[in-house]
């Protein structure tokens, strides 16, 4: 199989080597050549983020099998978005090329939204990096996000989230393509992390630049997180319907909803940075039933609390006597 692997401009270097070391590793073991592997860029020498270069051709020299859409954009799109379509419009005539021949497609991190972009996503399931998720929702409402995913698979896309979580998507379809045992092994030698399935662990508050309503509200809900509609709506000097009509031009949420979400947000960060229960967490923040919580948080972040906290837990480490 052919894997094209697209290298925009500032691309993580450490994605691109993984991906093409663990393809190697596999034709070792097997002492053959199962796949083959090029870079394409619109730079014959393509330089990453830490300005290693790679040699790349501007177009495939063979049928593309698999293509891989690597994104070379941080967080400088959260306040750019108009970089993502940048990067689509250079990357469009490879995604054209790759599905005219049927290729799989497999994007990591925000390079789902060139999928999107390409319509190529519509009505199917698929994941991005956590922070542009409100990014995607609003500008491609067709595609079925499930950004608290790693991977999504639907037919033959595969998405995946932040840069990293490439390697979960190289594990998913390697074993799609009949290569478990032959990763497994390359996991072993490599020492690799066992496989994630949700990103939501690792998400945090990027919201810097916010408005005067959500300023005021922050302050409400900090001092008190158990704060309901009607008091919230009495406190900044409201009726319950006019605040409601704020909310809905301003932030495009409802009162309930914008509560729920800042206190489930509450409820990650305590479960990460203290060691108070599951059911002290769910009183602290609001909620007067421990499994009504627990069930809410499961469907919000893909896990359950203890599981969250789990992930998030240092390794234990043990003193030598």
């Amino acid at each position: 199989m052919h894997f094209v692997i697209y290298l925009p401009a500032g691309f993580y270097s450490a994605i691109a080597s993984t991906f093409t070391e663990i393809l190697q590793a596999i034709n070792e073991l097997n002492d053959s050549s199962q796949f083959t592997i090029e870079f394409v860029s619109s730079n014959k020498q393509a330089v990453s983020r830490s300005g290693i270069t790679f040699s790349a051709k501007s177009r495939p020299s063979r049928k593309i099998d698999v293509l891989v859409l690597l994104s070379g954009l941080g967080t400088e799109v959260m306040t750019k978005p108009e970089l993502l379509e940048e990067e689509w419009r250079i990357a469009r005539p490879l995604i054209n090329t790759a599905q005219k021949q049927q290729a799989i497609l497999a994007a990591t991190c925000g390079a789902s939204y060139m999928l999107a972009a390409s319509g190529l996503l519509n009505g199917k399931r698929a994941t991005i990096t956590w922070w542009l998720k409100k990014v995607v929702q609003e500008r491609f409402p067709d595609v079925k996000w499930e950004p608290a995913r790693i991977v999504v698979r639907d037919s033959r896309i595969y998405t995946s989230g932040g840069g990293f979580s490439g390697l979960e998507l190289l594990t998913t379809l390697l074993a799609d393509l009949g290569f478990s045992k032959q990763e497994r092994h390359v996991r072993k030698l490599m020492v690799l992390p066992s496989s994630r399935q949700f990103q939501s662990p690792y998400e945090f508050s990027m919201d810097e630049q916010t408005g005067q309503l959500e300023k005021k509200l922050n302050k409400l809900f900090k001092d008190d997180p158990g704060i309901n509609i009607s008091v919230m709506a009495r406190q900044l000097g409201m009726s319950p319907r006019t605040m409601a009509r704020k909310f809905s031009d301003e932030l495009q949420m409802t009162p309930g909803k914008w509560i729920q979400t800042k206190r489930i947000d509450l409820a990650k960060t305590l479960l990460e940075e203290t060691k108070l229960s599951v059911s002290e967490i769910c009183y602290d923040i609001g909620f007067d039933d421990p499994s009504s919580f627990s069930r809410l948080f499961s469907k919000v972040t893909g896990m359950g609390p203890l599981e969250f906290r789990k992930q998030l837990q240092p390794p234990v480490v043990r003193k030598i006597s």
